[in-house]
């Protein structure tokens, strides 16, 4: 009885309803990024009573996150995201399962990732991992949802493979987006977090259609928060596209692309992907030098540099070159 009264607002609804919310407890979502939209999506989803929610990131908390990332507060600053995310929202609702991976998701990693969910929302920062989840929804008829924000401004738009809306020659991100050029990052322009908050809560709620099947937004949105204004843009489907025509190769997929450094969104921090390492040993080899190591468990931080189990390093340096000496000198070449 705790658990029907605990979704009684959402079950008033009529397009949800009670068999609405047995959908919603019997599906799973995954969430790729745990930012400042995913933050909220999270939190939306868990709250509407989504049965399992998958969350991925392979950042830390900065102090800087806490301005639009709600989920975090002061104490979470330098742990993993993907499992301080995951406490927080374990509180919140204790009758859902939740997965966190802080891990970066690649091409050799994605399918373990993700599975074969409900629906995929994309919080990411990057079009490299966007262009990758777009691969993985289109081969595996998944569907999934974009998102974005930067200033005062967000876009939306929700991308569906397996055919519910009945419209087969739907667009995919790549015809949308293309080979767009480098994007402006929240750390050069700055970002709203009303922005962030008002994107990810449609994103949420084009999860909770896709859940229990209703029809989802076909168009790419576009919100300026400031201003304020929406609006809807019709796109087509490129006949020319790489990754949705019939000879596609999933080049972000099978590997062909792909990056060994990343540029960290909001902050000049590098990620490097090495080989997996034994944290216990990388303590005691960083000990000797004889400074204070922050042990978070899935984590090691040393001065400039946090370390993962699975061989990345988010490194603050200047440059590319400065991330790559510092990552040599500590963990090997």
């Amino acid at each position: 009885m705790a658990e029907i009264s605990r979704y009684n607002r959402q079950e008033l609804l009529p397009f949800i309803g009670k068999r609405g919310q047995q959908q919603l407890l019997k599906s799973a979502a995954v969430i790729v990024g745990m930012g400042a939209l995913g933050t909220v999506a999270a939190e939306i989803l868990a709250r509407s009573g989504v049965g399992k929610l998958v969350i991925i990131d392979r950042d830390i908390v900065e102090l800087t996150d806490l301005q639009r990332q709600l989920l975090y507060d002061e104490s979470d600053v330098g742990k993993p995201k993907a499992s301080a995310a995951a406490e927080r929202l374990g509180k919140i609702n204790s009758g859902i399962k939740i997965v966190a991976a802080a891990a970066d998701i690649d091409c050799k990693n994605i399918a373990k990732l993700i599975g074969t969910p409900d629906v995929v929302l994309d919080c990411t920062d990057n079009l490299e991992t966007r262009f990758l989840l777009n691969e993985y929804c289109l081969k595996n008829k998944l569907q999934w949802i974009h998102a974005a924000a930067i200033r005062e401004t967000a876009q939306l738009m929700t991308f569906d493979f397996r055919g519910s809306n009945g419209n087969k020659n739907a667009p995919c991100f790549a015809c949308v987006f293309g080979k767009s050029a480098a994007e402006e990052t929240c750390d050069t322009v700055g970002v709203l977090a009303s922005a962030t908050i008002t994107i990810a809560a449609m994103q949420a709620t084009e999860a909770l259609k896709i859940i229990t099947g209703e029809k989802t937004t076909s168009t790419l949105l576009r919100l300026n928060l400031w201003q304020p204004n929406l609006i809807e843009l019709q796109v087509k489907k490129n006949p020319y596209c790489s990754s949705c025509n019939s000879n596609s190769s999933y080049e972000y997929l099978s590997g062909k692309k792909g990056s060994k450094i990343i540029t960290l969104c909001g902050r000049n921090s590098y990620q490097i992907k090495g080989k997996p390492v034994d944290l216990e040993k990388l303590k005691k080899r960083l000990q000797r030098i004889g400074e204070n190591i922050t042990d978070f468990g899935e984590c090691v931080s040393f001065r400039n540099i946090t370390f993962f189990k699975d061989g990345r390093a988010i490194v603050k340096a200047g440059s590319a070159e400065e991330a790559k000496a510092a990552y040599s000198r500590y963990a090997g070449s």
